[in-house]
């Protein structure tokens, strides 16, 4: 998903999942669902820690990966910055992510053809 002009994308790391747990009740992980189902404020802004504990796992890991990467993780600042549908939406893509344990999220293209490789067969 794109916010302010560059890819936002999302990775499940180890630091991630304890900088998530931080800010859980009992700083229990297994408990995030209680801090985000809870009051609007406290619910916002753990779902936001948790889009920028996403984001800086994927962004921590393209630098590793990739040392010509240029970090440009999200802020708490910037993704409370975000209208309530974008916030919505993008906190949507970071739970599946960490649903999917890990996965990172990737655009996907449609095949060229039927058979993928740009015939029709």
């Amino acid at each position: 998903m794109e916010i302010h002009g560059r890819e936002i994308r999302f990775r499940r790391t180890v630091l991630g999942n304890c900088e998530i747990a931080e800010i859980c009740p009992d700083k229990d992980i297994n408990k995030f669902n209680d801090l985000i189902s809870g009051e609007y404020a406290i619910a916002q802004r753990a779902a936001a820690a948790f889009m920028v504990a996403m984001n800086k796992g994927y962004e921590m890991n393209a630098k590793y990966e990739n040392p010509e990467h240029v970090e440009r993780p999200l802020t708490m600042e910037e993704v409370l910055l975000l209208d309530n549908d974008t916030f919505n939406d993008l906190f949507l893509e970071a739970l599946s992510v960490f649903a999917d344990d890990g996965r990172v999220t990737v655009e996907a293209e449609e095949p060229k053809g039927k058979n993928g490789n740009g015939d029709s067969e």
